[in-house]
């Protein structure tokens, strides 16, 4: 009896250590697989507000904070001045339902149909700064990076976006 109980106690010690190595490994794969995959889940992030637009991965690797505009107050000097193309990368309907004055639309979801008549109506070294929802919208970036691409050289982002237009009521324009 008593031997019968040793090798079950020595069967479940390793089980144990069987499953304590096989839950190591497969820790392991997941971060690796993690590290690597375009949706992978962030284990790090920039989430104070205040620095920009809020990402979940790495700040520099998601959104480029060099060409931020992170100051309300600084964009309603830029809105006044009149001197840059606003360009909000909302959806149409939501441009339609208020937008910073003088804006433009290019939403997103329909840049790579509207890119060629951008292209008419702005040479390639307009001021130009975009804005979309808000701090967790990175849809700013990912157009910023596009215009960039097709030779646009002087792109900002309005990070506040237009929460932060209208946290801050300044007017806007319905069409």
């Amino acid at each position: 009896m008593a031997q019968e109980r040793n090798k079950t106690d020595r069967n479940l010690v390793q089980d144990f250590k069987g499953l304590a190595a096989l839950l190591i490994v497969s820790i392991c794969c997941a971060l690796v697989f993690n590290f690597w995959s375009d949706s992978g889940i962030a284990l790090k992030g920039q989430w104070d507000r205040s620095q920009g637009v809020v990402s979940s991965k790495e700040k520099n690797t998601v959104v480029d904070a060099s060409r931020e505009i992170n100051d309300l107050d600084t964009m309603v000097e830029l809105v006044n001045a009149g001197m840059s193309t606003l360009v909000d990368v909302r959806s149409k309907a939501q441009f339609d339902a208020g937008h910073l004055p003088g804006a433009v639309s290019l939403p997103i979801e329909a840049f790579d149909r509207l890119i060629g008549d951008f292209f008419v109506e702005y040479v390639l070294d307009t001021r130009l700064v975009i804005y979309c929802a808000g701090r967790e919208c990175l849809d700013s970036h990912r157009i910023a990076h596009s215009l960039e691409t097709y030779g646009f050289s002087d792109v900002r982002i309005f990070s506040g976006g237009f929460a932060e237009w209208m946290e801050g009521g300044l007017p806007v324009e319905i069409r």
